[in-house]
């Protein structure tokens, strides 16, 4: 029984989280989310309630502490790359020079910088002016 209520209670937190978050109230939504986690979530649960605290602190521009709830939320399986590549929410952080080797560390990159490396050299190699 008291399973079911905790699982009732992250789900109310959430929903408030992002209900508060929406209308710009940020610290608000952070508190929210920590509850969710302080809950025993589980992973699906905690990996939403980290991407969310990762965007408000984006919002705040609190980049480190955003940086760390990102790489929680992925640690915990949030697993939809695209999205972090390109939510405006989490702006701030992709202008970190600690985001990009965070995001590879989880999802490989799109090129391999060494791979379109060793074409252009072969490439170079045979296709060059003469």
């Amino acid at each position: 029984m008291r399973k079911m209520e905790l699982k009732k209670q992250r789900e109310e937190d959430l929903e408030a989280g992002l209900k508060l978050y929406k209308s710009g109230k940020y610290k608000d939504a952070l508190e929210m989310f920590d509850s969710v986690l302080g809950a025993k979530p589980e992973l699906k649960e905690e990996a939403v309630a980290n991407y969310n605290i990762a965007c408000c602190y984006s919002k705040l521009n609190e980049v480190e502490a955003g940086l760390s709830a990102l790489e929680a939320a992925m640690e915990a399986g949030f697993e939809d790359y695209k999205t972090v590549r390109t939510d405006p929410d989490l702006s701030n952080l992709r202008e970190s020079p600690a985001f990009k080797p965070l995001i590879d560390r989880f999802d490989e990159p799109f090129i391999n910088e060494n791979a379109v490396n060793a074409l252009k050299s072969v490439f170079g190699l045979f296709g060059g002016k003469k």
